[in-house]
């Protein structure tokens, strides 16, 4: 019988996740690791004023000392209606200052920013007002406002670890990581033991693939603090960044030992550990996933893929095992996922009448199951059931996301049993609703070919 060639058969291989990785390359766009990203902070209420920046009128002094009494007590409110008997070109700017900082502290956002750009007006060297009006924008979501007032505060002399890491944020969010790096360091260089400045110019370095300065940054950090399983975690993502998934694993179990038990690290570790071959602690992983986490149907399908490609039939048999006294919690698409697995492993095992069985669940529970149509259309040929599987793969390519996989699939049956022309016809198909398919023009000359031959011999 006339084959098409090996890669068509590679073409239209039944692949359960595409996702999958099958290297260690590119491990970033594959693998998730949760951390803590960089985030501002907003700053308590400060105070009444800053004799630094503006100081009090001669005539405010008595009022200044009772209304610090107040604030020293709590009773802001008491104080900003005192300052609201006052009309705003009575105040000194430094009561002006304390009024804006009332309505900030008790979230009265408008009159706040208002009152804050009155005193700028008056004093636009202020650098407390320009930092204390970049916390607002921060608030009301304005990133580019707040940005440029934090960026007036610092060139006007502020030295405050909030205010440059506010900007090294705001920097890393809209301009990207080398905007960010030297911000973030003064931030770390005020205050050395922040985690939020030490996690943001992690980032910053990663993101700017200065890897080396982000590797020394974590080194130190984890000499320090070996049990902050946040670094370990760095570490792993450092690791992945880089392509070195072995490293990367090292560093997340390391994080799992100090008790990160989050769902994306409990994944990756276990997608890590089944690329690595350590197939025992990765069914470890998974049941513990699996048991402390509501079931994950993407997760569930990766790692049953994973086992059986490697023909770890009795570990898949484990995990699904486990899964059978859930399996009336379970929503159809669910069920119709574990149904599909207990079919491949059948299937795998010759458990023919049981596999059959299983693929006939997983359809009846979701009946546009795009993966378990094809795979169970493959199935059937092995039984040369040529018209079942035909159906099969009809239904499939009805599902716009299993499309050409079906088609190709449906190409080739054509092949095995020499309906050369309608399997012609599909690729032709195919190339014209996928023109991006590698290959196929070599299948459908070689088909022409084929054809042509039949014709000639039949001629003599």
């Amino acid at each position: 019988m006339n084959k098409l060639t090996p890669l068509f058969f590679a073409s239209c291989a039944f692949v359960a996740v595409n996702s999958l990785p099958s290297n260690a390359s590119n491990l970033t766009s594959k693998f998730k690791i949760e951390v803590e990203q960089p985030t501002f902070v907003l700053p308590q209420f400060a105070g009444p004023y800053s004799e630094k920046e503006a100081n009090i009128a001669p005539e405010e002094l008595e009022t200044a000392e009772r209304l610090r009494t107040l604030l020293e007590s709590g009773d802001k409110q008491a104080v900003l209606k005192e300052l609201e008997t006052f009309y705003d070109i009575e105040l000194s700017v430094a009561m002006l200052m304390l009024k804006a900082q009332l309505y900030f502290a008790l979230e009265d956002y408008e009159k706040a920013e208002k009152t804050y750009l009155a005193s700028l007006s008056r004093s636009p060297q202020l650098v407390r007002a320009h930092s204390d009006l970049g916390q607002l924008y921060l608030i009301k979501d304005d990133q580019q406002k707040a940005r440029e007032y934090f960026a007036k505060a610092i060139a006007l002399g502020a030295n405050d670890a909030v205010v440059y890491g506010q900007l090294a944020y705001l920097n890393l969010t809209l301009y990207g990581p080398y905007s960010a790096i030297n911000a973030y360091q003064q931030a770390l260089a005020i205050e050395p033991e922040q985690e939020q400045w030490q996690q943001g110019l992690f980032v910053a370095l990663t993101q700017a693939k200065m890897y080396q300065a982000a590797a020394a940054l974590l080194s130190e950090l984890i000499a320090k603090s070996p049990n902050d399983s946040k670094l370990w975690l760095n570490q792993a993502i450092l690791a992945l960044e880089q392509n070195d998934g072995r490293a990367a694993l090292a560093s997340l179990e390391m994080a799992i030992l100090l008790g990160d038990k989050r769902e994306t690290n409990l994944k990756t570790a276990a997608q890590l550990h089944l690329q690595q071959d350590s197939f025992e602690r990765a069914v470890e992983l998974i049941n513990t996933h699996l048991s402390q986490y509501d079931l994950d149907l993407t997760s569930l399908n990766t790692y049953l893929t994973w086992l059986s490609q490697r023909g770890l039939w009795q570990q898949s048999k484990t995990i699904l095992a486990s899964l059978n006294s859930k399996l009336a919690t379970f929503d159809a698409q669910t069920k119709s996922v574990i149904y599909l697995h207990k079919a491949l492993l059948n299937s795998e095992t010759a458990n023919i009448n049981d596999a059959e069985q299983a693929f006939k669940l997983a359809l009846g529970a979701n009946p546009n199951h795009g993966q378990a149509l094809i795979a169970y259309a493959d199935f059937l040929i092995d039984r040369k059931l040529f018209t079942q599987a035909e159906t099969l793969y009809l239904r499939a390519e009805a599902l716009s996301e299993w499309q050409k996989q079906a088609m190709l699939s449906r190409a080739q049956l054509y092949v095995d049993i020499q309906k050369y022309d309608a399997a012609l016809s599909v690729l032709k198909s195919v190339t014209s609703r996928f023109p991006e398919t590698r290959g196929i023009s070599e299948q459908i000359t070689l088909l022409e070919n084929i054809i042509v031959t039949k014709k000639q011999q039949a001629e003599i």
